[in-house]
């Protein structure tokens, strides 16, 4: 959560720092606990702290199932509960981002965070790698949504680039999709 706290999309849907700390935690926890199952959860750890984390879905585990949302209800109701009118906003995010995703075969990078005082030390980098290798022996793109700007730069090392960037919300900052081809490499 550490590493969203200043999150574009974020603060705004939950401009109120007190209840965005306490809104977001359930909502992660429901990301991570969805993605474990299918084996593309990658955490870096230093003694019992999380250092960072890397959240991904293989290809045609997104959008989740009715099933998977269903699972998910109690960590929702805690974030309702956390701000019931931020919520109404946070829905929205999540439907747009829903209707924008890709549909054909690919990985998604649901969520990647680094704990502030670790970042900047390769950890990203870390995370990340493992499943762009292995998205590209299996022939898939990648595919990542951000509403932090300075975020863009990091994955464009990879050899993402931005497809769209609209906000996904009413007043919200810039979403920047982005598509990783495979290799990295983009056709010419």
């Amino acid at each position: 959560m550490q590493s969203h706290a200043d999150y574009p999309a974020f603060t705004s849907v939950y401009p109120d720092e007190h209840r965005r700390r306490k809104a977001l935690p359930p909502f992660f926890f429901a990301t991570v606990r969805d993605a474990i199952p299918f084996g593309a959860v990658y955490a870096a750890v230093e003694g019992e702290v999380a250092l960072g984390v890397a959240v991904w879905l293989p290809p045609g585990a997104f959008p989740w199932s009715a099933a998977r949302k269903f699972r998910a209800t109690w960590a929702f109701t805690k974030v309702w509960a956390a701000d019931p009118k931020g919520f109404i906003k946070f829905t929205r995010l999540g439907a747009n981002s829903e209707l924008h995703h890709p549909r054909d075969r690919h990985w998604s990078l649901e969520a990647l965070g680094i704990r502030p005082e670790a970042q900047r030390k390769g950890l990203g980098t870390l995370l990340v790698q493992p499943i762009l290798d292995r998205a590209d022996s299996e022939g898939v793109y990648c595919y990542l949504e951000t509403s932090n700007p300075a975020n863009v730069a990091f994955y464009e090392r990879f050899g993402f680039r931005v497809t769209t960037d609209l906000p996904l919300i009413p007043n919200g900052p810039p979403h920047f999709a982005m598509r990783r081809p495979v290799g990295g490499l983009l056709p010419h």
